[in-house]
């Protein structure tokens, strides 16, 4: 497999700082661990096109190095498919796309088809970033939960791909969500900032953190509230995340005591079902089936091109219904 090369200059801010901490901060994609193996392996070269293997040395601004990468074999056996999807934009280095729900992003234990990365490998020929290859993970730079469904931006190139991971890293991509939740949000407006990791208990699930876990942070609007005599009111919220952890919208919404409509994980649904009299409404949101949330608009800086880009897309149909639901009922 051929090597990938980037060449990275040492800004001010990184003066004096070691090389492999430097690398693992500017190409965010790789651990630490991952990258100071690769200084051990003889990738990274100075301006001198001479070998550094010592992860101690320590930069200065204005020194230049050249990463040598080279893509890690396979252990999954990624299978084109033609599945439909619907692309919003791409060009060589990016894809942006509508994800519906039900969608796995990529393969997993026990899951080897039917994902995300299966329809990508089979639209692109093949073409998609090798970082994550190995997992079975292919352009991947982040993801949306399988019944999460909106924007989302996946990676061809090797170069776009460290570059965008950046900006994620960095919070620099600016993400806007639309949920339905339960309840009227209380202030209408505001910020959740709660750090969230791993539930002990269940390592499938994210909870708020008392102590320890990441710094998570959502800033919401209230956009709609539906209401009506004998339900329990929806809301139609939309939020802007200002970084990016695992179930973020979901754990953060259902903190303040307003989750999801259909979220299976976060919300007790029998409960507020329970609470609500009418029972056309009871019985139609019973048979909400997933998360009433849609990643509505993504805009990133496209680091080829150089230039913002923001993408929109439209509310799913089930969604849609939940809304056109209460606005027929309320008229």
């Amino acid at each position: 497999m051929e090597a990938q090369s980037f060449l990275w200059l040492v800004d001010e801010q990184f003066d004096s700082w070691r090389l492999d901490k430097w690398l693992a901060h500017i190409m965010p994609v790789f651990s630490r661990v991952k990258i100071q193996k690769m200084i051990k392996a003889g990738c990274v070269l100075d301006a001198n096109d001479d070998v550094i293997a010592d992860v101690r040395l320590k930069v200065f601004k204005g020194d230049s190095f050249v990463v040598n990468v080279l893509p890690e074999e396979k252990s999954f056996i990624m299978k084109p498919q033609d599945i439909p999807l619907d692309i919003l934009y791409e060009d060589d280095d990016l894809i942006v796309l509508n994800k519906p729900f039900g969608m796995v992003c990529h393969q997993g234990a026990g899951r080897e088809d039917g994902t995300l990365v299966n329809a990508l490998l089979y639209h692109t020929k093949g073409v998609l970033s090798s970082f994550g290859a190995e997992a079975g993970r292919a352009g991947i730079v982040h993801r949306l939960d399988k019944d999460t469904s909106g924007a989302m931006l996946v990676c061809k190139s090797d170069r776009a791909h460290i570059e965008m991971y950046k900006q994620f890293a960095n919070h620099d991509v600016k993400r806007e969500y639309y949920a339905l939740v339960w309840g009227i949000v209380n202030p209408v407006k505001g910020t959740i900032d709660k750090n969230i990791g791993r539930n002990p208990k269940n390592r499938q699930e994210m909870q708020v953190m008392l102590e320890g876990g990441k710094t998570a942070i959502t800033h919401y609007e209230t956009i709609e509230v539906f209401t009506g005599a004998k339900f329990k009111p929806i809301s139609l919220v939309k939020c802007v995340l200002q970084t990016g952890r695992t179930h973020q919208i979901r754990v953060h919404l259902a903190s303040i005591g307003n989750p999801i409509v259909g979220d299976s994980v976060y919300c007790n649904s029998s409960k507020l079902l329970s609470q609500i009299e009418n029972k056309d409404v009871k019985t139609f949101l019973a048979s909400v089936n997933r998360q009433m949330l849609h990643s509505k608009n993504i805009e990133f800086f496209h680091p080829i091109l150089k230039k913002v880009l923001k993408f929109e897309t439209d509310l799913p149909y089930d969604m849609q219904s939940v809304i056109d639901f209460f606005h027929n009922l309320k008229g």
